[in-house]
């Protein structure tokens, strides 16, 4: 095992001693590792770290920028050992994912939508009544997809009218009324 190497399992340790589950990072610096190991590099340069951090095609330049700030961690902790390690500039990369403008569907557009899913064809005849019906839910509650998927018969109370959401952006549970 290399210096680096053994320096990354003490600072993953201590990400999770600190209460990080750290394992998508982990793995990304493995890789980052291993680039080093593969370039013979006893320190981490800027340069490195951005080869590595725009190695990936096809993918969002958050992407890039995300791999980077995962790298700045552990050059910064990589400094404090041997300061001949380099901390690349914040900012270098940005890590901002541009979304999309949102769309709101029109009445048309979710008529449509439910009658295209109702044609969907399986084998047991499901799969048509399920995604048209949860198309509408979608569309007469305002619920994420995650949070609709996430229901099931206890969380509708159809003689008070409400439809709890667990799990919801919004904390464990939130009750919402159910229209007449």
């Amino acid at each position: 095992m290399t210096a680096i190497r053994d320096s990354l399992a003490r600072y993953v340790a201590a990400r999770r001693v600190l209460g990080a589950s750290f394992y998508e990072p982990a793995l990304a610096l493995g890789q980052f590792v291993d680039l080093l190991e593969r370039e013979g590099a006893e320190f981490i340069t800027t340069d490195l770290v951005l080869r590595w951090s725009t190695a990936s095609v096809n993918v969002e330049r958050a992407t890039w920028g995300r791999r980077l700030s995962q790298v700045r961690g552990f050059a910064r902790w990589m400094n404090v050992i041997d300061s001949r390690n380099q901390v690349p500039p914040a900012g270098l990369l940005s890590a901002r994912r541009r979304r999309n403008a949102p769309h709101i569907y029109t009445e048309h557009e979710i008529a449509l939508l439910m009658t295209q899913a109702a044609q969907l064809r399986s084998r047991t005849g499901m799969r048509a009544l399920t995604y048209s019906t949860l198309i509408g839910l979608l569309a007469a509650t305002g619920l994420r997809p995650g949070e609709a998927l996430r229901l099931d018969r206890s969380d509708v109370d159809l003689v008070s009218g409400i439809l709890s959401i667990r799990e919801s952006k919004f904390g464990n549970y939130a009750a919402t009324p159910l229209a007449a």
